[in-house]
């Protein structure tokens, strides 16, 4: 088995998106390949899907050495950017987020992805005719939803199968729910979601773009001991926030694991130091890689238990790694 990468393009509710499929490809028909590239899919059951989101103006190709890391595992992985508004930014890459359904008119009545349903329906018609090696082998009644930034945003708040259809998990790197107080919520407020699936929430201790942006959401009362400071000077934590305040779920399946010394962007490989936000970190591009292994074999064990198929070291066994600063489990 060999991992290969299908290209194509989707309407992400308005916004033109290209994406790439990798799937587990037969190593031994690449003669097959040799005038076209498309290279046949293995053989075996169809594959489960995971979704993985992008940061704001973080290409997918950041993202690429985690499909090389699932992919063996027996899923299939689609990385994808939409090009769409970002604001007063202008325009670039977003993982599709409808804010008006972060409002507190709107939230939780509605989905806030707006790529994720078009992205599905896009896969569920790939077909050979179209070239496409894998088409016919996705199973999409089992689908894992991850992000990164802003794209772990979306994911969490998509985390009801009623708004995605097949949704058996969601997990997310650098994600929170504390909304931006320009959409009329609170100061430092920290939004529930659905968690109607397990949920994994990955955190680095050193992120410096959660820590820049702390003005979007004026003062954050909270700290770590739930007693909270009133002077507006407590911890500026909200991914530690959303799992103790947005998770609902008591089931056991849903996780928080933070990360020593990882920043924002320890779960890219490359990081584009041109794009984005790198900037707000001293050297994003020198992430630990042990750290980057880490969140992996955590997305893949993650992955395996929400899907029913465990297999390898588990979150249990994971968890007690020398650079896991601090976790959670509920």
């Amino acid at each position: 088995m060999i991992v290969r990468g299908r290209h194509f393009s989707f309407d992400a509710g308005g916004d033109a998106a290209l994406a790439t499929l990798y799937y587990p490809a037969d190593g031994g028909r690449l003669e097959e390949a040799r005038l076209t590239g498309q290279v046949p899919a293995a053989a075996g059951e169809p594959w489960p899907l995971v979704i993985m989101m992008p940061g704001i103006n973080v290409a997918p190709d950041s993202y690429r050495w985690l499909a090389h890391r699932l992919v063996p595992t027996g899923v299939c992985v689609v990385t994808y950017a939409a090009i769409g508004s970002l604001g007063p930014a202008g325009q670039g890459i977003t993982p599709g987020l409808d804010l008006d359904a972060l409002t507190p008119a709107n939230i939780g009545t509605r989905r806030a992805a707006t790529a994720l349903n078009p992205l599905l329906d896009r896969l569920a018609g790939l077909s050979e005719a179209d070239g496409a090696p894998p088409a016919g082998m996705l199973d999409l009644d089992r689908v894992v939803v991850g992000g990164h930034s802003a794209g772990g945003t979306v994911a969490l708040h998509s985390s009801d199968p009623g708004w995605v259809p097949g949704l058996r998990a969601v997990f997310a790197y650098g994600g929170h729910t504390m909304t931006a107080t320009s959409l009329g919520h609170g100061e430092a407020a920290v939004v529930a979601i659905p968690a109607k699936v397990p949920v994994l929430l990955l955190a680095g201790t050193d992120d410096g773009v959660i820590s820049a942006s702390r003005d979007r959401y004026h003062r954050d009362h909270a700290t770590h001991d739930g007693h909270g400071d009133h002077g507006g000077d407590g911890d500026h934590d909200p991914v530690r926030r959303t799992f103790e305040e947005a998770v609902g779920r008591r089931q056991g399946d849903c996780w928080l694991v933070e990360l020593f010394g990882a920043g924002h962007f320890a779960v890219c490989h490359p990081v584009d130091t041109t794009s984005g936000r790198a900037f707000l970190e001293p050297d994003p591009a020198g992430a630990d890689p042990a750290a980057r292994e880490l969140i992996g074999d955590l997305v893949a064990a993650f992955v395996a238990a929400s899907l029913g198929d465990p297999a390898g070291a588990g979150l249990e066994q994971l968890v007690e790694h020398d650079l896991v600063a601090h976790w959670d489990r509920r």
